[in-house]
């Protein structure tokens, strides 16, 4: 049986459940013997990669032992709660609650599982009020019937005994959570199931229990676990004495009801295998749809269950696709002339929950099956028909898996889904009998529970590495960073130091060889301008006079500029004053410096513009203006820096270009630094440059890339 692939591994460990006889029953459990991972961890603690590689295996070693037993998906009901007590009084105290099943005939009972009422809790879902101590007694058969009529019970108890089969009388019950309890039993005829649960003393006052459902298996003749007999209706009675009756949540009868909250009986693993979907587009006639399934041959059928499908794209949506009205017909011919017929007008109306609809026909011989199915949900204005599996059963016994089947009244493109109806798949996942799936869930419980602290585990290792690797990362990121900023600033050092070594070698080679040849220039050129007679002559010669000037003065710029480290507004003003006074020879020059221009740091690259511009404007009043007056002046208003250029030369007319005056050149300049550049000029009377800077942006980098061309510098 696939259920039980690698149960070998999981070995079940026999636990004597009676205390006082030789007799002893077993509840089979996860042998406490150490998995392979779990011995090679306890011989050694080792570093954490080795510990996460262990646990990653134990982790997949489980979910592989997992795959194989049942799906464990429990709900919490919101009625048909089963079984409670009443709270215990003093008066009650040395008496005993009972539980008792009677059955109309005798069967071999195979083995019992006890099935918690689930309710939510904090902690996820949690078993309500499961008792604590009990016992589980079978009146079994000892003898033969004494005539031929042994229906009175009174006849029956003289050749019956009673037998304790499970006894947690002296210790509590582990709380078993969402899952049943499983005992195994001697397969011995019984009659009746008698389940105890003593009051204990005036200390247990106020105390009761609950049970969600009880299973009494039944033993088949080939000695295998079959059907749960609770589920025999009238053939089965159950009585409890001190019960709470409360209809719809509580009553005792609730315990043979079919409904435990764990979900459809289906494999944890899963399967490639698709259920019936069907839709039908709009306009198409809407007519019931019969499924006829040939059985092969005359069996005796004592039911038929519907299996819903779930609904697509993981939609939390119960019998989705589910027909409301339920039809079934049995047959010994194909012709459908005997018939025994069962409907149903209100499926999903009385399937509690998302289970299966169960049709039950009293083993009936039937060969042929014809199931009408109406009255059909709608979704997105389509009507729909889905089902996950039709099995035709007797007890433990399925018919219908791979029988041939047909149907009318579908879309003909859907009549190659009718094989997934018998394929004993739905949901992607392999159909369980009841037995099946109780005592897998039994199995898996102490499985679940490991992989859960297997899990904490798991996740507490992978941070604490992940947290030791963030440390170690952390640590050698610094210390290499520390290395390399050392050895950085060790190199920046000495390049430093090499290159301050470099530029003043350079600035004096410019100051001394360069400087005194320009001004020798300088010198000459005046010399030669006196003692020309040609006025052409004349004017080349003061040009070649003013360039030489100019020249000298940018270099004493630049060599200035390279011995400062930082450069201030103050110092800078008045080295462009110092320009003007080179530059401007014969030139009255009067500077008007504010006192108040604060002593803030210039850019490099505002400290060339403001440079540039002023060169420009000087270079116009030496050059073009042929000015004898100049006047500089530089002060702050506003949190501007004004600077300004004027004098009394001959002017131009500004909406008009004139080639050489570099005004273009001032006016990018102004706009790159953030400023404002203004020019005034009047024909004959002189001209006005002014520069407009906030003060910000001294001292601030432009953001704009430098436009301005190497040819407007000159």
């Amino acid at each position: 049986m696939q259920l039980y692939i690698g149960a070998s591994l999981l070995l079940m460990c026999m636990l004597p459940v009676k205390a006082d006889t030789k007799e002893t029953v077993h509840i089979p459990v996860l042998n406490q013997r150490e998995s392979p991972y779990e011995s090679e961890n306890r011989r050694s603690k080792k570093i954490l990669p080795s510990r996460i590689r262990q646990l990653k295996a134990e982790k997949e070693y489980l979910l592989q032992q997992i795959s194989t037993l049942p799906q464990h998906n429990p709900n919490a009901l919101s009625g048909r709660l089963g079984y409670h007590s009443i709270p215990i009084t003093e008066t009650m105290a040395g008496t005993n609650q009972q539980i008792n099943v009677k059955f109309a005939f005798y069967s071999k009972l195979d083995s019992i599982a006890l099935m918690p009422a689930l309710v939510s809790g904090s902690a996820g879902l949690e078993s309500y009020a499961f008792p604590k101590r009990f016992s589980i007694e079978v009146l079994e058969r000892r003898g033969k019937w004494i005539g031929g009529n042994p229906g009175r019970w009174e006849e029956r108890r003289e050749l019956a005994e009673w037998v304790e089969v499970v006894n947690w009388l002296d210790q509590d019950f582990p709380d078993p959570g969402p899952y049943p309890v499983f005992f195994e039993c001697s397969g011995e005829q019984m009659y009746q199931v008698r389940i105890s649960f003593p009051d204990g003393d005036e200390l247990s006052a106020g105390t009761f229990h609950a049970l969600g459902e009880l299973f009494l298996f039944r033993r088949d003749a080939n000695g295998r676990t079959s059907d749960n007999m609770m589920g025999w209706g009238k053939d089965v009675t159950i009585e409890a004495s001190d019960t709470l009756s409360k209809p719809l949540l509580w009553d005792v009868q609730y315990l043979k009801d079919g409904f435990a909250g764990l979900g459809l009986p289906l494999s944890e693993g899963t399967a490639d295998v698709d259920d019936l979907m069907i839709s039908w587009e709009a306009g198409e006639p809407e007519e019931p749809v019969q499924i006829i399934m040939d059985l092969g041959e005359i069996r005796q059928v004592g039911g038929v269950r519907l299996w819903p499908t779930e609904a697509p794209y993981g939609m939390l949506v119960s019998l989705f696709g589910f027909p409301g009205t339920v039809q079934l017909e049995l047959s010994p011919d194909p012709d459908f002339n005997e018939v025994r017929k069962e409907i149903v007008h209100h499926a999903r109306e009385e399937m509690y929950g998302d289970n299966f609809l169960i049709l039950a026909t009293g083993a009936y011989d039937a060969r042929y099956v014809r199931i009408t199915l109406d009255d059909f949900s709608e979704y997105q204005q389509r009507r729909i028909l889905g089902l996950g599996e039709i099995q035709v059963v007797e007890y433990n016994e399925i018919f219908s898996e791979g029988c041939d089947v047909s149907a009318n009244g579908l879309p003909a493109n859907a009549t190659e889904q009718l094989p997934r109806l018998v394929d004993g798949f739905s949901r992607h996942r392999r159909i369980l009998s009841v037995s099946e799936q109780i005592k897998g869930l039994a199995m898996r419980r102490p499985l679940d529970q490991r992989l859960t602290i297997l899990e904490q585990e798991l996740r507490a290792t992978e941070e604490l590495w992940e947290s030791l690797q963030l440390r170690l990362s952390i640590s050698g990121g610094g210390l290499l960073l520390l290395v390399l900023f050392l050895g950085w600033r060790f190199q920046r050092r000495q390049r430093k130091h090499e290159v301050s070594k470099l530029k003043v070698r350079i600035t004096r080679d410019l100051h001394d060889e360069v400087g005194s040849s320009l001004g020798g220039i300088s010198m000459m050129s005046e010399e030669l301008v006196s003692m020309a007679t040609d006025e052409r002559m004349r004017e080349e010669l003061d040009e070649l006079s003013l360039m030489a000037r100019e020249a000298c003065s940018s270099l004493r710029e630049v060599v200035w500029v390279t011995d400062q480290v930082v450069i201030l507004l103050p110092a800078l003003v008045e080295k462009m004053v110092e320009r003007a006074e080179r530059t401007l020879r014969g030139v009255q020059l009067r500077a008007e410096m504010a006192t108040n221009l604060p002593a803030i740091e210039v850019a490099l690259t505002v400290k060339r513009h403001l440079l540039m511009f002023f060169r420009e404007a000087v270079h116009n009043c030496a050059r073009h203006a042929g000015a004898t007056e100049v006047k500089i002046g530089a002060c702050v208003e506003q949190s501007q820096l004004i600077l300004s250029i004027e004098d009394n030369g001959c002017g131009f007319q500004v909406e008009k270009k004139h080639a050489g005056w570099g005004v273009e050149s001032m006016k990018k300049r102004a706009q790159e630094i953030g400023g404002l550049f203004r020019i005034d000029s009047t024909q004959d009377q002189g001209t006005c440059v002014q520069l407009i800077v906030p003060l910000a942006k001294l001292s601030v980098e432009p953001t704009t890339a430098y436009q301005t061309s190497n040819e407007c510098d000159e």
